[in-house]
This record gives structure tokens, sequence and C-alpha cells, in this order.
């Protein structure tokens, strides 16, 4: 096989053809197909791509349906994630503030638990 270069990797096939941005996107997408993975059953890296939306982990052998180029979880895990969020409804400012270590952390649920108690009166 031909040595490639780190820039072009998986692209170097190509040659000089299609352009250089879709030959990036190429090589992008492909570096993440044949990376390993990890698996949501046994939390494992040892998931690969057998087909298109099909993954296999080598480990425990759980075969998982997904997109076709990464493995990401079902919408439906997607959408209770987005909903808990939602709920927790905890503002970028008030991350900064737990983050910076002013406040511990059980003075700022507390101040949560007061804010949410005097938004629904």
């Amino acid at each position: 096989m031909v040595k490639r270069s780190s820039k072009i990797g998986p692209t170097g096939r190509l040659g000089v053809r299609y352009g250089v941005k879709v030959r990036r996107r190429i090589r992008d997408i492909e570096k993440d197909v044949r990376a390993w993975h990890t698996c949501p059953e046994c939390k494992s890296k040892s998931v690969r791509r057998k087909s298109t939306g099909i993954w296999l982990c080598r480990r425990c052998g759980a075969k998982i349906a997904s997109s076709a180029y990464t493995l990401s979880p079902p919408r439906a895990v997607r959408k209770e994630v987005a909903q808990v969020l939602e709920e927790e409804r905890v503002t970028s400012e008030e991350i900064d503030h737990l983050a910076s270590g002013d406040i511990s952390e059980e003075d700022f649920e507390e101040d949560l638990e007061q804010k949410e108690t005097s938004g629904e009166e």
C-alpha cells in the first residue's frame, strides 16, 4: 500500500480529484467511522461499524442500530436528555457561578429550590 501523509489520510486514494473541501470532509468522516467507539451496553471502547448503520461491540457482542457514520444515542434518549435539561432550567450564569467555587453545591441546590418555589406562587 502507498504511504500517505498525515494530512491526507484515507483520502490519498482520491488523488487530486474532487477538490480540497470534499476530500477533507471525507477524511473526517472516514476517520470517525474507523475509530473505536464506546459501547452503550458494557461501556468499553470496543465498538466498530459492521455495515451502514450497524455497529458491533467486540467485547459483549451487542449489535446496535445507529446512524451511518457515527455511533450516536437513539432519538428517544436525546429527547429525554433535552427534557431533563429543560426541567432543570439552570442558566449559564448559575453554572459559571458554581464552577468558580464561590458557592458550595448544597447552597446552589437550595437556591434553585427557593427559585422554583417562588416561581410557582
